[in-house]
């Protein structure tokens, strides 16, 4: 059984469970203000720039349980010229992800020790990310005025 589970706090939580593997690819699209997180297969997130918005990682393990990791995560950003991504003090499986001023395409990685023993098995857990400059990313047509009978 193929689980996705997506959850975005305690208001939307969605799961999709399959018996076989999908023939058809899944699109999904969520927009809050000017942020937008879109798929049709990865995750894509859309975000202008000169914004920032805090991220968190979190571990399952084959049964989709929540898991734990050893010691801290460390993030990183493909290209520090478009994203900057600064670890929460107090937990390090959160981080500040910040544009800065330039567009672009950027892959942010949260990387763990996911072997609970002496070993390391380095799990990394990517995110892709476009920045966009004020262009377009989504419309919306709506009616104004009020509705006029045909002379």
């Amino acid at each position: 059984m193929n689980k996705l589970e997506i959850s975005f706090g305690t208001p939307l939580r969605l799961i999709v469970e399959q018996a076989q593997p999908a023939t058809i690819v899944p699109r999904l699209k969520i927009k809050s203000g000017p942020l937008i997180l879109e798929t049709g297969g990865p995750f894509v997130f859309t975000m202008p720039i000169d914004y920032y918005i805090d991220l968190q990682v979190s571990y399952v393990d084959q049964g989709g349980n929540p898991a734990a990791v050893d010691g801290d995560v460390t993030w990183t950003s493909s290209d520090e010229s478009i994203v900057l991504v600064s670890v929460d003090d107090s937990n390090s499986m959160k981080c500040r992800m910040t544009s800065l001023g330039k567009t672009g395409q950027v892959q942010i990685s949260a990387t763990a020790d996911a072997d609970l023993g002496s070993g390391v098995t380095e799990l990394v857990t990517l995110m892709d990310v476009s920045i966009v400059a004020g262009e377009a990313v989504a419309g919306t047509i709506t009616p104004f005025g009020t509705a006029q009978p045909v002379p």
